[in-house]
């Protein structure tokens, strides 16, 4: 059986350890869902779902679970070596800030806020 991606998101979102207990936590939220893309989403991966045989529902719902867990993870990995790789963040300036210019940078004008309560 076909799911859609948008379908194995809502799996996710409600997997369960049990068939039973997925279908129960995504036909909890039917009635109260407003959008009617979104309802209809729900309302077809829940059909699906109640076509497949018990073991082997559990075992898609466990493995459509980790699936997204190890994406999720691989996701924050990657973004965090881009980070790493990016020019050292600043960790701090005096009060005028001046080393935040480029050694280019001729002129700075400095205002003074005052708050009056």
């Amino acid at each position: 059986m076909k799911f859609s991606k948008s379908e194995l998101d809502i799996i996710y979102q409600y997997a369960a350890p049990t068939k039973a207990e997925t279908l129960a936590g995504m036909k909890e939220i039917v009635p109260v869902i407003k959008d009617l893309l979104t309802k209809a989403i729900v309302e077809n991966a829940i059909r699906k779902l109640e076509k497949i045989p018990e073991p082997e529902c559990s075992q898609f719902v466990a493995a459509t679970k980790a699936r997204f867990l190890t994406e999720r993870d691989n996701s924050i990995r990657q973004r965090l070596a881009a980070a790493r790789a990016q020019e050292p963040i600043m960790q701090g300036h005096d009060l005028s800030g001046k080393e935040r210019f480029h050694p280019e940078t001729r002129h700075m004008i400095t205002l003074e806020v005052e708050v009056v309560y």
